[in-house]
């Protein structure tokens, strides 16, 4: 009951501040914090959205566009019919150019499929309409709408155990957001390993995928370079994957699964297992 009511305090006093125009606007940010912490996120969402809609929303553009405006609006994103997703899809060049690259991308994502995608589309049991789905998203928000589907469908199938679709829309997703992914890529891309055979979308996660991959965020992952090791010795690079996986052997301090595969690889066994989906 006592949370109830300084909830409610707290609400009931932001509102009329609100209201009477006599809002001290700085301190929203760390209200909005506070609410989150004590667990009350309806209420931190409801405080967040008034201070985005009616304060930083109608500031002058050069008043807006500073980080900490910027970050607030980007981490408070949750709905499409607001001013501030209006304001991050219609300027994420400018808002990019403040916050780093894709920063608007991030936000516009995830403000569309809170929105969007039914809860328990990531449980075996749930049936999802993706075809109307995807047509409702791209409709409204464009390829980025449709590259946020995409990942999810991508996830779901994972979650499914649906191989084929999984292999389809990891290459779609991945050849639209590889540089601003809302997934961790190796652990996406290892189950692809151990699932599926067509060499278009092996060679695709092996070349263009965990490549990047490594180059940009796995430089010293001993588990990025043995998946990426696997995926070599799958697509019939043989002497690059011993070397890969002598390299993740190294860095991992000789891990005995790694030791494991390398053994495999040069006795040209299997480093997957057999099963109904990959023989």
């Amino acid at each position: 009951m006592k949370k109830t009511l300084l909830g409610l305090a707290f609400l009931g006093l932001a509102s009329l501040a609100f209201a009477q125009k006599k809002a001290d606007y700085s301190k929203v940010p760390s209200l909005v914090k506070e609410t989150r912490e004590k667990g009350n996120r309806k209420l931190a969402d409801s405080l967040a959205q008034d201070y985005i809609d009616n304060y930083l929303c109608r500031l002058k553009v050069d008043q807006l566009m500073n980080k900490d405006n910027l970050s607030f609006i980007s981490e408070n994103l949750n709905a499409t019919d607001t001013r501030g997703f209006r304001f991050f899809f219609k300027q994420r060049n400018k808002i990019n150019s403040v916050l780093g690259r894709d920063k608007a991308e991030y936000a516009i994502r995830y403000a569309i499929a809170r929105q969007f995608i039914p809860k328990g589309t990531g449980q075996n049991s749930a049936v999802v309409d993706w075809e109307k789905i995807e047509h409702t998203i791209t409709a409204k928000f464009g390829a980025l709408g449709q590259e946020m589907v995409y990942g999810r469908r991508m996830g779901y199938y994972a979650n499914v155990s649906d191989w084929n679709n999984f292999a389809k829309y990891y290459m779609l997703y991945f050849e639209r957001a590889l540089k601003r992914p809302e997934y961790h890529i190796n652990g996406i891309t290892w189950p692809l390993f151990e699932n599926v055979n067509d060499p278009k979308v092996l060679k695709f996660a092996c070349d263009v995928v965990m490549k990047y991959a490594i180059e940009e965020w796995y430089q010293n992952d001993a588990a990025a370079w043995d998946t990426y090791a696997n995926l070599l010795y799958k697509i019939g690079k043989k002497d690059e994957a011993i070397e890969w996986e002598e390299k993740a052997v190294k860095l991992s301090n000789n891990t005995k699964e790694f030791l494991e595969t390398l053994e495999k690889m040069k006795k040209n066994e299997r480093t997957w297992l057999e099963t109904a989906n990959n023989r």
